[in-house]
């Protein structure tokens, strides 16, 4: 149900919930599952508006490697889960092992202990299963795997499937436009050198009020987390680790580009690395090629996942007739601007001159197919339920471009900070953002794409060919080298108080009552979306909230977990 506004101020919360995106609203409907009450705090309004966007606004110090806040943050009940695209991806076993060659990504919990939760936050994610590992009907060598899936949601904005439902509960209360700027800190017992939360500072439309709570979970995204959590840290000091300390360090995403064509042997194989429909669960799962753990310690790799793609548009040896005829459309200037921006139809368009005769001859030949094609992909993407999560046009080359999804080391330098200069409507000063790459992360991605070459070759599989001379890939995996959507690691899990802030439970250190459930936690980032594991881990903590739960008839700040 909705408070309209009303935060019931005198009343003390078993539960509140900061953020309604996919983790947030995982957790309000658990814990309502659980029998418990729930207070879920979100600043935007029911539907998204763009009008929110502005106060997500944050300084930027390489646009050219971070997206803007503006379009990587929803202010609206259900968060990003409006602007997401639904991949859900499971962390691999090799991400949570201690490897030497990757600085300050220990985890302090094995992945055994989360495993088992990915079955619990798969029907919150729509995403059919929690066997993300099938294995591939030929066995393989070299250390390629082609076992690992990627599953997709049915219907990627999560809010759609569960608003009715957070809506009509009478034990999940929502306040909307509630905006958490800060927190009130009591001072530590006798006894004890934990500090608790007295209450959490809560911006309204009518007017501030202080909310309190036995147990107060953030689940407002990585970099809106580390935001508020810094401006904590400006009226407490000593709090995470102290001023400099480890809070909004080690921020991460992932490098996502394409710097090579796979030639399939046989072009028929592609199949198997095409969107399939699980028919058990209706949900749309891909098979991805990565290499094994045991290649990737000797080699000294971060994690990586390749999937084909359709080939650039430009290059007529595709032979698709679908892929020329769109080429043509976008060779044509009055019509291509019609259809894409400027910046975005030259890069499909490719280079001068235009082998518009090859196109034509692909367009020609292939009518027939491209009918059928094009039919295919209007009714997966907009007719068929559940909607197909992207198209592959078959072509008789065999060829794909080859997009790689890869891990980025946790760097102490690249952080959030708060800006001294600017503020938001609400008074909070902006996150100041430095993404940070590293030479290792480059160096990586190439070593990885040569193993898969070889790998693809021993295995009769195919072959990769690069779209640049040796020389140059450096340079434009740099070039690709840019994220802001996976806010991964700026509030880092850990043992140690002085190098983390949450523990293994995602309860922040020196703070009884205060939790975590966010990608920011994460002590590195993997190959994967970072969505299902930041749903899995919140839906853990809640159930060990719910187990050590002691009931407060007496609504006071006395009770104790």
């Amino acid at each position: 149900m909705i408070l309209d506004n009303k935060l019931l101020p005198s009343k003390v919360w078993d539960f509140c919930l900061v953020g309604s995106g996919p983790v947030g609203m995982a957790l309000a409907l658990e814990l309502e599952r659980l029998g418990h009450e729930v207070l879920l705090l979100e600043s935007g309004g029911l539907e998204f508006d763009l009008k929110g966007s502005p106060a997500s606004a944050a300084i930027l110090l390489d646009d050219l490697r971070h997206a803007p806040m503006e379009i990587a943050v929803c202010r609206a009940l259900g968060g990003t889960s409006w602007t997401w695209g639904g991949r859900c991806v499971a962390y691999d076993d090799v991400d949570l092992l201690d490897r030497d060659f990757v600085p300050n990504s220990q985890w302090p919990i094995a992945h055994e202990e989360i495993r088992p939760w990915y079955k619990a936050a798969v029907p919150y994610m729509a995403c059919g299963s929690d066997q993300f590992s099938i294995p591939y009907p030929r066995a393989l060598g070299d250390g390629l795997t082609l076992d690992a899936v990627e599953r997709w949601a049915t219907n990627s904005r999560l809010i759609l499937l569960h608003r009715d439902k957070l809506l009509a509960s009478a034990k999940i209360h929502i306040a909307l436009h509630a905006t958490v700027t800060g927190m009130n800190l009591s001072a530590a017992s006798a006894g004890t050198p934990e500090q608790s939360m007295d209450s959490l500072l809560v911006h309204t439309p009518s007017g501030n009020q202080a909310v309190r709570a036995h147990h107060v979970i953030l689940a407002s995204g990585g970099v809106e987390t580390t935001r508020l959590l810094l401006n904590v840290q400006r009226a407490y000091p000593h709090v995470f680790g102290g001023i400099d300390g480890p809070l909004g360090r080690y921020y991460m995403g992932h490098l996502s580009g394409k710097i090579a064509t796979i030639h399939f042997d046989n072009p028929d194989s592609f199949a198997d690395l095409d969107f399939a429909l699980d028919t058990d669960t209706g949900a749309w799962v891909r098979r991805r090629f990565m290499l094994d753990t045991e290649t990737q310690l000797a080699n000294k790799l971060l994690n990586i996942a390749f999937w084909p793609d359709n080939p650039p548009f430009y290059d007529p040896s595709h032979r698709s007739g679908v892929l020329s005829a769109v080429f043509l459309a976008l060779a044509f200037p009055p019509t291509g601007r019609k259809l894409l921006s400027e910046a975005i139809r030259l890069a499909h368009t490719g280079p001068r001159p235009y082998p518009m005769l090859a196109h034509l001859r692909n367009a020609i030949l292939g009518a027939p197919r491209a009918v059928k094609d094009i039919y295919r992909i209007l009714r997966d993407r907009f007719i068929r339920k559940p909607k197909k999560p992207g198209f592959l046009v078959p072509n008789g080359g065999g060829e794909y471009a080859l997009h790689y999804h890869a891990e980025q080391i946790p760097q102490p330098d690249s952080r959030i900070t708060l800006s001294d200069q600017q503020f938001d409507s609400y008074g909070m000063p902006r996150a100041v953002i430095d993404l940070r790459f590293a030479q290792q992360d480059i160096d990586s991605v190439l070593h990885a794409h040569r193993l898969l070459d070889k790998a693809l070759r021993a295995n009769k599989i195919g072959h990769l060919r690069f779209w640049y001379p040796e020389t140059e890939l450096p340079a434009v995996v740099w070039s690709q080298a840019a994220d802001g959507f996976h806010q991964v690691g700026s509030i880092r899990m850990g043992l140690d108080p002085a190098s983390s802030i949450v523990d293994s439970n995602l309860k922040a250190h020196g703070i009884a009552d205060l939790y975590i459930a966010s990608s920011a936690v994460f002590p590195s980032s993997g190959q994967a979306n970072s969505t299902l594991l930041a749903v899995a881990l919140g839906l853990r903590l809640v159930h060990q909230l719910h187990n050590n739960f002691v009931p407060d008839s007496s609504n006071t700040r006395s009770k104790t977990c």
